[in-house]
C-alpha cells in the first residue's frame, strides 16, 4: 500500500483568486488547487472587496481573510471537503 506523503514545500501558496464560484490557490510548484466557493460560507458571503483582502500566512501554506475571520490551508484544499455548516447551492436554495 502506498501512503501519500505531502512535503511542506509542496504547500507553498504564491497567489490567490476568488471568483463568484471558485477559490483558487496558485502554488509555488506551478499547480492550481481549486475548491467550490460554497465550501467556505463566510468567504462566499463576503463582498468582492473583502474577498480581495487576503494574505498568505507566515509559513506560506495557508491564506487568511482577517476581516471576515476565514482561514484556509493548502492542505485543506488538497484533502478536500467543505467547512462545517456549508451547504451545496441546490440544498441551500431549498
Amino acid at each position: 500500500m502506498t501512503i501519500l506523503d505531502i512535503d511542506e514545500k509542496q504547500l507553498q501558496v504564491t497567489d490567490v483568486d476568488v471568483t463568484e464560484t471558485v477559490l483558487i490557490f496558485k502554488m509555488a510548484d506551478g499547480r492550481r488547487i481549486e475548491a467550490p466557493l460554497w465550501w467556505y460560507p463566510r468567504l462566499q458571503a463576503a463582498s468582492p472587496q473583502d474577498r480581495r483582502k487576503w494574505a498568505i500566512l507566515p509559513f506560506g501554506d495557508a491564506v487568511g481573510w482577517e476581516d471576515i475571520d476565514e482561514y484556509v490551508s493548502a492542505k485543506a484544499l488538497i484533502v478536500g471537503g467543505p467547512a462545517p455548516g456549508a451547504k451545496p447551492p441546490a440544498e441551500a436554495a431549498e
